[in-house]
Parts: C-alpha cells; sequence; structure tokens
C-alpha cells in the first residue's frame, strides 16, 4: 500500500523542482554585463544609456514580485510560470527583431524584467511549500539556482554575442526562458500544490521592525552588490583585464553568488541571521578595498568575485529572515516589499557607476561608494536579533 506521506513529499519535490527550474532560467537577468559593449557599438551610445537597460530590468523586477503574489491562491499554481514565460520570451523576441534602442529598453528593461520577477517569488513560494520546516534552506536552494542561471548565461551568452551579435543572443536566451517555463508549468501541474492566499494586513509591531532591517540591508547589500554584476565585465577590463579574463571574471561572480546563496540559505538554519548578514558584508567591504588598492585587473577579478558572493550571501538571508522571524503568512507579500529594495538600488547602482565612470572614465568612484554601502549595511545588520526566535 503506498505511504500517503511519501506521496506527499515527492509531490512537493516536484515543487521544488519547478521554482528551481524557473529560477535557473529567468538569472541569465545577471549575465547582462556580457551585453554591453555589444550593445554600445551596435547602437552607438553611451555607457549610462546602456546601464538605463538593466536599471529599468531591476524595476520592473520588483514590480514582478509585487504583483504575483496578488495571484497566489487566486488562480491554479501552474498558470504562474506561463505567465512570466508570456512575458519575458515576448520581450525578448521584441528585443530581438526591433532596430534601435527602443526595442531593447521595453523587450529587455520592461517586459523581460517583469518576467524575471514574476517568476522569482513564485519560485520562492514554490520552496518554501516543498520544504516548509527548512525555510532557509528553501530559499537558498531556488535563489542559488536564479544565480547559477547567470553563470551559464554568461558563457553561453558571450559566445553567441560574439559569433552572431546580441540580437541573436536575445533570440538565444527567448526560446531558452521558454523551455523552462514549459517545464515548470507541467512540474506544477503534476505536483498538484497550490499556493495561500497572501496576507496584506499591516502585521506585528516586531514584524514590522524586522522587515524594515531587512529592507535596508537588502538595498545598500544591493546597491554595491549591482554596481558589481550590472559592470562587472567592463571593470575587469578597465583596470587591464582582458576579454577572455572579463568573461573568467563574470563567471566567478556569478559562481560566488550562487555558493552563496545556497550557503547562506542552509546557514540561516543553523547560526543566527544576524551573523550570516554581517558575514555577508564584510565580505563586499573587503573585496571592494581590494581592487581599490590594486587596480589591476586580477584585483578586479578579486573583488567581482567577492562581490559576487557577497551579494549572494545578502540575497538569500533577508528572504530567509522573513521567513524564520515572521513565518509564511504572507510570505510573498514580504518578499515583494523586501525587493522594493533591490528594485531601488537597481534604479540608483548601474545609472551610478555608468555615470561616473562618463564623467572620469574610471570605476574607481562607483567602487568606493559600493564599499561605503557595504560598510552601512554590516552595521545595519547588527539590528537583527541575536538568536533565530521566531517574533511573538
Amino acid at each position: 500500500m503506498t505511504d500517503p506521506s511519501r506521496t506527499s513529499s515527492n509531490r512537493r519535490i516536484l515543487a521544488l523542482a519547478a521554482g528551481t527550474f524557473l529560477n535557473l532560467s529567468f538569472g541569465s537577468l545577471y549575465a547582462w554585463s556580457v551585453f554591453i559593449t555589444a550593445l554600445e557599438m551596435d547602437l552607438n551610445i553611451l555607457r549610462a544609456d546602456v546601464s538605463i537597460v538593466f536599471s529599468l530590468a531591476v524595476v520592473s523586477f520588483t514590480a514582478g514580485n509585487f504583483v504575483s503574489p496578488m495571484l497566489f491562491g487566486r488562480v491554479p499554481i501552474w498558470t504562474l510560470p506561463i505567465v512570466a514565460a508570456m512575458s519575458a520570451v515576448g520581450g525578448l523576441g521584441w528585443a530581438a527583431m526591433g532596430t534601435g534602442y527602443v526595442p531593447i529598453v521595453v523587450g529587455y528593461g520592461v517586459l523581460f524584467g517583469f518576467g524575471c520577477g514574476f517568476a522569482y517569488n513564485t519560485s520562492l513560494q514554490a520552496a518554501q511549500r516543498a520544504l516548509p520546516t527548512k525555510p532557509g534552506l528553501a530559499n537558498g536552494v531556488v535563489i542559488s539556482a536564479f544565480a547559477l542561471g547567470s553563470v551559464i548565461a554568461a558563457s553561453i551568452l558571450s559566445d553567441s554575442i560574439m559569433d552572431m551579435g546580441a540580437r541573436s543572443a536575445f533570440w538565444l536566451l527567448g526560446l531558452t526562458v521558454g523551455c523552462c517555463g514549459v517545464a515548470a508549468t507541467i512540474l506544477l501541474l503534476v505536483s498538484g500544490e497550490g499556493f495561500p492566499k497572501q496576507s496584506y494586513g499591516a502585521g506585528k509591531r516586531a514584524h514590522r521592525r524586522i522587515l524594515s532591517i531587512c529592507w535596508v540591508g537588502f538595498f545598500l547589500s544591493a546597491l554595491a552588490g549591482i554596481m558589481a554584476i550590472g559592470h562587472a565585465a567592463t571593470i575587469i577590463t578597465h583596470f587591464g583585464g582582458a576579454v577572455e579574463a572579463a568573461v573568467f571574471g563574470v563567471t566567478l561572480l556569478a559562481i560566488g553568488n550562487a555558493l552563496g546563496r545556497l550557503g547562506a540559505g542552509w546557514l540561516s538554519d543553523i547560526i543566527s541571521v544576524r551573523s550570516v548578514a554581517g558575514i555577508s558584508h564584510l565580505t563586499g567591504s573587503i573585496g571592494f578595498v581590494v581592487v581599490l588598492a590594486n587596480p589591476t585587473g586580477d584585483g578586479a577579478i578579486v573583488a567581482m568575485t567577492m562581490a559576487g558572493l557577497a551579494y549572494g550571501i545578502a540575497a538569500s538571508v533577508y528572504p530567509s529572515a522573513l521567513s524564520i522571524f515572521i513565518g509564511p503568512d504572507g510570505h510573498g507579500r514580504n518578499v515583494g516589499i523586501l525587493l522594493t529594495a533591490w528594485g531601488a538600488a537597481g534604479l540608483i547602482g548601474p545609472l551610478l557607476a555608468g555615470y561616473f565612470f562618463d564623467l572620469t572614465s574610471d570605476y574607481r568612484i562607483p567602487i568606493e561608494f559600493a564599499c561605503i554601502a557595504s560598510v552601512l549595511a554590516l552595521i545595519n545588520a547588527m539590528r537583527l536579533p541575536r538568536t533565530n526566535t521566531i517574533q511573538a
């Protein structure tokens, strides 16, 4: 006779697999820096103009995260990846077929970014349903898949851009995202899982305090991390690294990002969230000091790797903090609010870095900003509870 609990567990794993598939493909958002040089040449525009695309993608990502919980518990769970994939594939198709600057801005910056955000929150919620007793690990698995996707995408897309150009790379990315969206839809349909409706109440005072601390910490860490992610390849070449070294550096950054996310999720279930957040921000600070003290291609690679690791830890520890301290009720809604910090930082960070590079022809000032933001995030992390006690 079949054990009902085992069957339920197996079906939950399908939900986790669906979330992993989604985030693996949509993590390609973080490989944006490999497009920068090609689009500058194709469109004859400034670095700051190219940076606007990624900044808009970050804002749209935030909007997608905020909108998706409104559908949780109101539509069948398997329809959510379809919405995400349609937005993303439509946007990438427009960017590939269009001519000029506007199709890139709207297709990649708005539609693809929105699809990525919609899928991201859906993936987190699927993971929470799959591993309800290990919220940190659940977040870590699917969040690290998002970063791993950028590792794979950076290598494949850079080769595609060199061989066929940026427009063909957009087509390749759209096909991949569409296939993964179909796979996630099937897995969620078979799993039979459903999402609870999200609570949109103000919440308890202690919960609001945790959310505010996490928001500030995530904003500061994202400000530093997105500056690095959005310009990683060009930062490395600026400081003397070859094109191959830049691709290697972007790959190391993405690997650090993925490992940081997975490790932070696992650690958050074992040691205090406060300690994990502190490790993140200290790592980022040291990394930026490395390239400021040693402004070479090798120094930049080390700094970008540490920045990726630091950002990966932060990207996992703060959603995990919401799961641990506040609980599952309204988790999708709380993640949506938290990721407005990421959106605000994403709007400011790449534009700030591009502006100061155009002004000074140097990346030192943006890196100094990133270092200061990391130190402030470390101070803010000390406001978190000393132990992982559920707040009353």
